[in-house]
């Protein structure tokens, strides 16, 4: 019988909590035997946990019927974590979740080893081991959505910074007079890239003036305006879209150059809704990057795109309860 080993990937997001049995084999990488999600709003912190309780106790289930048994969970969750202790101190965009032993209390319902990280150091570390940045010790992982995350990996390990806030590169300022940010700074890099400041942008110019051939499906409904759509006209020629995605990569090659110039990684990858855009986004960040980070940290560095997708959360999690770190 081959030596599988199955572990639990658990991706605790704003709008679902997506989790997975994974069954992990040295050359043959990772398999996904088993899915199940929810939706996170609907239910209270103690209920929402009871349902992960009961879901997980049900894919631990068929690995037992294969005559395997779960390793571990690996839960990574939106907001900031005391990894060593399992403790959430917060979750961006879910209320009621305020300093929760999420470990210590599912440990005592499940009986198995339980290890809780941000979602961001989760991507990276799916990313390393099975996707975009796998072979590379040295990367950085961006997640571009809402807000924007960071996941660092530097010498094949997460590094999570002495209380554990490592990696928030989206509160990066590129422009030290810039609009106030939610975390109190200003010109953050996330008031200019995040999803709902793009969005926001495109509309005040088309509101102005501005011609886009956008205009023809919105009908005037300009809160029906998508990220998809800007992607769309862009790849058929709309000069305004064009522009937009342009200005956006140009933010964020800014502050992937300072990046770059403190961690010189071998390899940055970009996921997330935004990042859907691809090489649209992609061309001029590594345009700006090349241009402002120093050469001798640039010229061999990669930018690409996610391979995990939306699969990151889920494997990452899975990898962590493998190796506990």
């Amino acid at each position: 019988m081959k030596n599988y080993r199955y572990t639990i990937g658990v991706d605790f997001g704003g709008t679902y909590v997506k989790l997975a049995l994974v069954r992990f084999e040295e050359e043959a990488g990772y398999k996904i035997e088993g899915y199940s999600f929810f939706p996170t709003k609907e239910y209270s912190r103690e209920a929402l946990i009871e349902q992960l309780v009961i879901r997980i106790i049900k894919l631990k289930a068929k690995s037992t019927f294969k005559n395997h048994h779960v390793r571990g969970i690996g839960i990574g969750v939106p907001g900031r974590v005391d990894f060593n202790r399992g403790m959430v101190f917060d979750l961006t965009n879910v209320p009621g979740w305020k300093n929760v032993c999420l470990r210590e209390i599912l440990e005592k319902k499940i009986k198995l080893p339980v290890y809780v990280d941000n979602d961001a150091n989760l991507m990276a570390l799916a990313e390393s081991k099975f996707g975009a940045a796998r072979g590379y010790k040295n990367c950085v992982c961006v997640t571009m959505g809402t807000g924007i995350g960071g996941g660092i990996i530097l010498g094949g390990r997460i590094y999570r910074g002495k209380n554990f806030a490592a990696g928030e590169v989206g509160h990066i300022s590129i422009n030290e007079n810039g609009p106030i940010c939610a975390c109190g700074s200003k010109g953050c890099a996330e008031r200019f890239v995040g999803s709902r400041y793009i969005l926001e942008e495109a509309i005040k110019r088309l509101k102005r003036g501005a011609k886009s051939s956008v205009e023809e499906k919105l009908h005037g409904r300009y809160s029906n305006l998508t990220l998809e759509m800007l992607s769309r006209a862009a790849r058929k020629k709309d000069a305004f879209s064009i522009i937009l995605w342009q200005e956006v990569g140009k933010h964020v090659g800014v502050l992937l150059a300072s990046v770059v110039n403190l961690l010189n990684p071998e390899v940055i990858v970009i996921g997330g809704g935004v990042a859907n855009a691809g090489n649209l986004l992609l061309d001029p960040i590594r345009k700006v990057v090349k241009e402002r980070a120093f050469s001798v940290s640039s010229r061999e560095l990669k930018i690409v795109s996610s391979k995990c997708k939306e699969k990151a959360g889920i494997i990452g999690g899975a990898a962590l309860a493998l190796t506990g770190r």
